[in-house]
């Protein structure tokens, strides 16, 4: 389900916090934002999560969503082709927009 301008912003935000969290733990990191390699499509849909990251043999598959932008569909890919690698997780986070101050 497509955001809202307003809450891509909140989206991206976290996308670039968990993408640079992991490579300061040492994770080769590909994210679907622009200061990354784009992670390749899974499943017959051609889903591209929000973050792929390895690390030796460990791979991490990262869906950032926004309450109510969640697609099953790709969350069930996703968990997936997880199931289907070795030694790999998915994870879905949920962020939220920040509260305005008055």
């Amino acid at each position: 389900m497509p955001r809202k301008k307003s809450i891509q912003g909140t989206h991206n935000r976290k996308v670039m916090e968990l993408a640079r969290e992991l490579k300061q733990k040492g994770y080769n990191v590909q994210a679907h934002i622009s200061a990354y390699k784009m992670p390749d499509s899974i499943g017959r849909e051609a889903y591209i999560p929000d973050i792929i990251a390895t690390r030796g043999s460990k791979t991490k598959i990262i869906e950032v969503d926004t309450p109510g932008t969640e697609e099953q569909a790709q969350l069930a890919a996703f968990r997936r082709s997880a199931a289907h690698r070795d030694n790999a997780e998915f994870e879905q986070v949920i962020t939220r927009p920040r509260k305005k101050k008055r």
